[in-house]
């Protein structure tokens, strides 16, 4: 995390570059522009390398000083289409843009920033606002807001705690609920923790109404927690869905998060659709409304060309697997905890007396019950239950599920065949059937093999598991 104070640092002693310039995606309009202070000329370009002259921009109250050559710039779009809000990382200085009429106003009057630096942006009831940061050594965890009746910011003060990092996250507003969502943040302070970084893996929801944070629960998803971030990765999120790539071996891995739902899904980018580096300009890889930009170089002769590709998040998502919760729910009441376990005992235990007393398969309750499957186990079942009409899981997501993708592919082949055995062997034993768990060469590449229960078994879990089966889709953790 060092390496981002030395980023900051680099942005505020670049003050006296000879050639400063604005520079701002724009995703409504899915292109990069670009403003010479000096020449007072407006760029535009589609591709972020071949760049075209729009015309002359009129400053206002602009000091070419004051911007910071190569600082990230946020684009914060409005109702009107020609008008946007530009706010520079870093600073806190605010800018308002007209594409109409190329006039170029800098709107607020604050006099020291720092503290920042790669916030979360967006606007909210006409208000802008930027969360968390980092800057003056540490992150940060401040809730800011613009007012644009004094052209200064100021902080909002919460009823209770917040977390105490929001920082490259999985972070975003969602207008529909008014709620900003949170986590997997970064935390850094030269004073603490001997100056190293750690994070924050518990997943948050502030309530605007309300004026405060609740902790929805802990990321327990094992890739999400394995993975390495890269030092300026963005976790991008269009409302609906966090997502983001890691690349693993030799595929691309697309993870879409529905935070509502608590679900998380893994798509592998077996067509090669992206290219092998993950960008850490925003400019390179964003999304918009339901698609994912980004940029893949094709080498045409002794040239390297660039190409942007989109895909479906929603139509993804359906290629993709299921690979369980992002969290685990924290219950904050522990009385109501404790009614609800004993109800659901009462109920449970009439359950059972009217179905297994009054007959003989009390042997044959729900596999869940068994003693011979350990928690692994009833989670892969769960998983390929819940993956069953996908065609199963692929090796890659076997060998993430059982979190040896890090060893050799002779390895993780080993292991995987022991564990599958083991699994085979332990239904064997509760259900008296042979290779519940089949291997089946994968429909795109027949060197691959898939994991898939047999059907016949299936049906069986899917029958023990009667009416609760018809929620099973949307709570397999």
């Amino acid at each position: 995390m060092k390496i981002v104070f030395i980023y900051c640092l680099l942005l505020f002693f670049s003050f006296s570059a000879k050639a400063q310039s604005l520079r701002w995606l724009d995703i409504e309009k899915k292109s990069v522009y670009r403003i010479d202070i000096k020449k007072s000329v407006l760029e535009k370009s589609s591709n972020s390398f071949e760049w075209q002259e729009i015309g002359k921009v009129e400053l206002k109250n602009i000091k070419e000083k004051d911007v910071i050559e190569g600082a990230e710039t946020t684009c914060l779009n409005t109702d009107d289409k020609n008008f946007v809000y530009l706010l520079m990382g870093c600073t806190n200085q605010v800018y308002q843009f007209n594409y109409q009429t190329l006039l170029l106003e800098r709107i607020d009057k604050t006099y020291y920033g720092g503290f920042n630096c790669r916030s979360t942006k967006f606007i909210r009831n006409k208000t802008i606002y930027s969360v968390g940061g980092y800057g003056l050594y540490r992150t940060n965890n401040l809730f800011v807001y613009y007012q644009a009746n004094r052209n200064e910011w100021d902080a909002v003060n919460f009823l209770n705690d917040a977390p105490k990092s929001i920082f490259v996250g999985l972070s975003g507003y969602v207008k529909k609920t008014d709620s900003f969502l949170t986590g997997y943040n970064d935390f850094l302070s030269e004073s603490e923790n001997s100056g190293k970084s750690y994070i924050d893996y518990g997943f948050y929801e502030y309530k605007f109404k309300e004026n405060k944070w609740y902790k929805l629960g802990e990321i327990n998803q094992t890739l999400i927690r394995n993975h390495k971030v890269k030092k300026f990765q963005y976790f991008h999120w269009n409302g609906k869905y966090f997502v983001f790539r890691i690349f693993d071996q030799q595929f691309n891995n697309l993870i879409i998060i529905d935070p509502f739902l608590n679900e998380v899904y893994h798509w592998v980018d077996k067509k090669r659709l992206f290219d092998v580096d993950i960008p850490e300009k925003l400019e390179y890889e964003y999304v918009h409304e339901d698609s994912l930009f980004s940029y893949k170089v094709f080498k045409t002769g002794n040239r390297n060309e660039r190409h942007k590709i989109a895909i479906s998040i929603e139509e993804t998502k359906k290629q993709a697997t299921y690979i369980g919760k992002l969290y685990e729910a924290e219950n904050n009441n522990f009385w109501l905890l404790l009614i609800a376990i004993g109800i659901g005992l009462v109920l449970v235990s009439f359950v059972i007396y009217n179905k297994f007393f009054k007959s003989k398969n009390i042997k044959k309750y729900v596999f869940l019950g068994s003693n011979a499957l350990n928690s692994l186990e009833i989670k892969m079942i769960e998983v390929l239950m819940k993956n069953y009409e996908k065609g199963g899981m692929s090796s890659e997501q076997i060998s993430a599920f059982l979190e040896i993708n890090d060893k050799n592919i002779d390895n993780q082949r080993k292991l995987r065949h022991e564990f599958i055995k083991s699994l085979n062997l332990k239904l064997k034993m509760i259900y008296n059937f042979e290779n519940s768990v089949e291997r089946n060469p994968s429909k795109t590449d027949k060197r691959i093999f898939d994991y898939q229960l047999n059907e016949e078994i299936f049906k069986k879990l899917k029958k023990e598991f009667k009416d609760n089966y018809h929620d099973f889709k949307g709570k397999v953790s």
